[in-house]
């Protein structure tokens, strides 16, 4: 004889878990953690810097013998929800074509990536253009015409296009650094970037997201 076991909510409001007739339990989904009053969700806004120094945002620097890396942290007591990038691209003579800032296309370019648990997981290993960025990003945020798409032409020309992690790779909350781990984002620098991006070079990358505690 089948026993008769009912999935009941936990705070004694009578809630029960539902099973349709192909034997499936209903369940919604949420963008949000869970409730619970011993977490507390928080802001989270955060240049990429130089070793995770926390000071050193600007990118523009000689990767060509020694890989510059350029990290989030994870850190002790919260965990880290990365929702998006916001990636500056700055420089004279900038366009969206085969060149970098402002100048020559990277010959061995910057690499992207995530380090947890298993290992480090590829985001961008072929980032050597203005247009590679854009591409990465699927074209976010478009606007302009024709000559000027994606780039912003008052005073020195820039992109600035975001990686959206939650539209790009199907994160429900965005990238994860668990707490209390050695789980980091890095972007890797592996060329001479001073002696090639032309004048009135930036380069910076901010992570969105929130902290969960």
């Amino acid at each position: 004889m089948a026993i008769d076991i009912k999935i009941v909510d936990g705070d004694g409001s009578g809630n029960r878990a539902k099973v349709n007739d192909a034997g499936y339990i209903f369940t919604q989904n949420s963008n949000l953690p869970p409730v619970d009053n011993r977490e507390q969700q928080l802001l989270y806004r955060q240049f990429l810097t130089l070793n995770g120094d926390g000071t050193t945002t600007d990118m523009i620097v000689d990767g060509s013998t020694t890989p510059q890396l350029f990290t989030i942290n994870a850190i002790p007591d919260k965990d880290i929800f990365i929702t998006s990038l916001s990636i500056l691209i700055q420089g004279a003579g900038l366009s969206l074509g085969n060149n970098f800032a402002g100048g020559a296309a990277l010959t061995n370019g910057v690499r992207m990536y995530y380090e947890d648990q298993n290992g480090e997981v590829n985001i961008g290993t072929d980032l050597t253009t203005n247009f590679s960025f854009t591409r990465l990003c699927q074209g976010q945020m478009p606007f302009g015409d024709n000559t000027t798409a994606f780039i912003k032409t008052d005073g020195t020309p820039a992109i600035f296009p975001t990686l959206n992690f939650k539209k790009v790779f199907g994160f429900t909350s965005g990238l994860r650094l668990l707490r209390n781990t050695t789980n980091k984002l890095v972007l890797e620098v592996n060329d001479n970037l001073p002696g090639t991006v032309g004048a009135s070079p930036a380069f910076t990358i901010i992570a969105n997201g929130f902290e969960l505690k």
